[in-house]
C-alpha cells in the first residue's frame, strides 16, 4: 500500500524545511511523490525541494481542500494506480482547512493508500497572534492533527513554549506534542510514535460542502529584474512592513545576488529570514496578505 502523509501548518510555520528535515534519509530506501500546493501562480517551495530525491507534483493557484479539491483526489488516484510509489506526502498552502481536506480522503481508493502522519507544526513564536487573529480557522489544523511539531523554539521564550503546549492540548487533548530540536526527527520515529498513540478522529464533511478557506487573502506574484545586495533587501523588507503595502502576512521566493548566486527570502508577518543559496531560480516572489497594494508592491519590487 501507499502510505499517504501531510504536513500542515500555517503560513511560514516550517512545512517546507521539514519534509526537507524528514526525507535526508528515506527517501533514499523508498519512491516518493511530494505534492506541493500553493494558492499562488508558482511554488516556490517546489524550488526549494528541487534537490531532493523524490518526485514533487504541483498543484497551484488555488487550495486543495477547496477550490482544487478535484484535481487533488484526481492526482493522488492516479499516482496510487501506478503502483510504484510508496509514499505520498501532502504540503497544504498555509491557508488550508486540514478537517476538509482529510475528509477528502474518503474519495481514495482504500485498498491502495494507508492514511499515515498527519502532522500539524505550530509556529511558537506567533502563535498568540494567529490564534487571536485567525480563530478557529488556524485551530482546525490542531484539532484534526495526529502529530504537532513545535517550529520556532529558538526564537521563543520559555513562556511562548509553554503556552503553545497549553493551547495545543486544550484544543487536541490526545495528541503529542513534539517539541525536540528538529534534526533528531525522522520518518521512523514519526510512524512509531503514532502506533503507540491512540487517536480517535471524526469523520469530515462531504465534497461538495468545501467552502473556500482562505476567504479574504490575496496573493501577489511579482518577477523583480534587478539583482539585490543583501543591504538593500533588508532596507526593503523594513520598508513593506508599512502599511501602505497592505497587511502582509507572508512572502517567499528567490531573488539573485549575482549570476551565480540567489537569496531566499521568508518573511512571516515581519520576520525576515534570508539565506544565501545555489539553487538556480528565476527572481520571484509569493506575497500573501490582505488590502494588498500590488501598484506599490511592484514599484518597490523592480
Amino acid at each position: 500500500m501507499t502510505k499517504l502523509d501531510v504536513i500542515a501548518g500555517f503560513l511560514g510555520a516550517g512545512k517546507t524545511t521539514l519534509i526537507k528535515q524528514l526525507l535526508k534519509d528515506v527517501s533514499r530506501k523508498e519512491k516518493i511523490v511530494i505534492i506541493e500546493n500553493e494558492i499562488g501562480e508558482v511554488s516556490i517551495d517546489t524550488l526549494d525541494l528541487q534537490d531532493l530525491r523524490a518526485t514533487i507534483k504541483e498543484i497551484t493557484s488555488g487550495c486543495i481542500c477547496c477550490s482544487l479539491s478535484t484535481n487533488l483526489i484526481t492526482t493522488i488516484n492516479a499516482i496510487g494506480e501506478e503502483g510504484s510509489v510508496d509514499r505520498i506526502i501532502i504540503e497544504p498552502t498555509g491557508l488550508a482547512c486540514l478537517s476538509d481536506l482529510l475528509g477528502m480522503f474518503d474519495y481514495l481508493n482504500k485498498s491502495i493508500f494507508k492514511i499515515n502522519l498527519i502532522i500539524t507544526i505550530l509556529d511558537v513564536y506567533k502563535l498568540e497572534f494567529f490564534a487571536g487573529n485567525f480563530g478557529t480557522f488556524f485551530s482546525d489544523q490542531i484539532r484534526k492533527s495526529k502529530t504537532i511539531i513545535l517550529s520556532k523554539m529558538d526564537i521563543a521564550s520559555e513562556g511562548d513554549i509553554k503556552f503553545a503546549k497549553y493551547y495545543a492540548n486544550t484544543l487536541n487533548l490526545f495528541t503529542p506534542i513534539i517539541e525536540t530540536s528538529w534534526d533528531k526527527i525522522n520518518i521512523e520515529y514519526l510512524e512509531n510514535l503514532l502506533q503507540n498513540t491512540q487517536i480517535t478522529q471524526k469523520k469530515s464533511h462531504q465534497l461538495h460542502k468545501y467552502k473556500k478557506s482562505f476567504d479574504g487573502f490575496e496573493n501577489i506574484t511579482i518577477k523583480p529584474k534587478e539583482l539585490y545586495s543583501k543591504d538593500v533587501l533588508f532596507l526593503i523588507l523594513k520598508e513593506i512592513k508599512s502599511k501602505a503595502y497592505g497587511y502582509i502576512i507572508r512572502m517567499k521566493g528567490f531573488l539573485s545576488l549575482d549570476e551565480n548566486t540567489s537569496m531566499k527570502i521568508d518573511y512571516v508577518l515581519g520576520q525576515i529570514y534570508i539565506k544565501e543559496t545555489n539553487l538556480k531560480s528565476e527572481n520571484i516572489l509569493v506575497i500573501i496578505g490582505k488590502e494588498l497594494n500590488a501598484t506599490k508592491l511592484k514599484e518597490i519590487f523592480k
